[in-house]
């Protein structure tokens, strides 16, 4: 019910639609290049569709081309994970050969013990001529909703629409997509859902969005040690240690905000 709450909230133009079962086949052939691979997509993926295409035929929106990639049209897929066999870093590892196995840029629908969208940006590889690659530090992969909550902000599945991403070119409206995702990202660490307005600030927000998780792990990492520590002056320096974090990460915050 979920994933088709993402579907409807897209709302994706009849004409883009594809509806086409993607074989386990054709991935290994596309993106697994181990056995453990191979084994990632045979266990991990319930059913794998083509929901949609989306191409300057059938919405209007002009391809983009560069001399670091080239996006003639933007794949929308929806993945039913095993849920036994995809979770974690095997999950991940899945969504990341999807991307590699599809030769153009993918809006990833996941549906798994929680749903989740997935994006990637690819470049052409340096060394392989006409080989497309994803960019460093991606897929981003953002959880829309889990089985213990569904308070995922209606704006932000108003954001989502078609409609209402960039429309300069499929470069752009790809962008725009990912500013959804790091809008709700921002949500889930501030408290305060933003509406994406500038997309050319995404590489800052993910940035600050990535060191902003990064010291709430080691927060977390040095209030265990706190609470194991028996020496008084130790104690004392943990928790200095941890206001320091707890400062830096909240700066990094409003600075989140205020980039959306």
């Amino acid at each position: 019910m979920s994933a088709q709450r993402v579907i409807n909230a897209l709302a994706l133009p009849e004409s883009t639609r594809v509806e086409q079962r993607v074989p386990k086949t054709l991935l290994n052939e596309q993106a697994a290049t181990t056995a453990a691979d191979r084994r990632t997509i045979k266990e991990g993926i319930e059913a794998l569709w083509w929901l949609a295409s989306l191409k300057p035929t059938n919405i209007g929106v002009p391809a983009f081309a560069d001399n670091q990639r080239e996006y003639l049209e933007i794949a929308v897929l929806h993945l039913t994970t095993r849920h036994i066999a995809a979770k974690g870093a095997k999950l991940s590892r899945l969504i990341e050969l999807l991307h590699r196995a599809i030769p153009y840029p993918v809006l990833l629908l996941v549906q798994s013990e929680t749903t989740l969208l997935s994006l990637a940006h690819k470049r052409w590889a340096q060394n392989e001529k006409d080989k497309m690659v994803l960019e460093e530090g991606y897929p981003h992969t953002t959880a829309i909703f889990d089985e213990a909550n569904d308070d995922t902000p209606e704006a932000f599945l108003s954001d989502l629409s078609l409609a209402n991403q960039p429309q300069t070119n499929l470069f752009t409206l790809y962008q725009g997509l990912l500013a959804c995702l790091l809008a709700l990202d921002a949500w889930r660490e501030t408290g305060q859902y933003r509406s994406p307005r500038n997309i050319d600030r995404l590489p800052r927000q993910r940035q600050c969005l990535r060191q902003a998780r990064e010291l709430a792990e080691e927060t977390k990492h040095l209030r265990k040690q706190a609470a194991k520590e028996r020496q008084m002056a130790r104690q004392v320096e943990l928790n200095l240690q941890i206001k320091q974090l707890e400062a830096e990460r909240a700066a990094l915050l409003q600075q989140l905000s205020e980039e959306s």
